[in-house]
């Protein structure tokens, strides 16, 4: 699987919920989580939320959702 953002890199993480691949300058950078306003059934186990959940819930609220 591919990286949603960067075409032709391997990803390294999976969303589950949107199903899109992120590689690891994604994970790294934050961006991996792009739906982090809404409910979704799989955070409690997900590896993006753990690493990038601070930074998502940030996002966010800058958004005014």
């Amino acid at each position: 699987m591919d990286c949603r953002f960067h075409p032709g890199r391997e990803a390294r993480v999976r969303c589950e919920k949107m199903e899109y691949g992120y590689c690891q300058e994604c994970l790294d950078e934050c961006r991996a989580c792009t739906d982090p306003c809404n409910y979704c059934k799989t955070r409690p186990a997900c590896v993006i939320w753990e690493l990038c959940g601070k930074e998502a819930k940030k996002r966010c609220r800058e958004q005014g959702a």
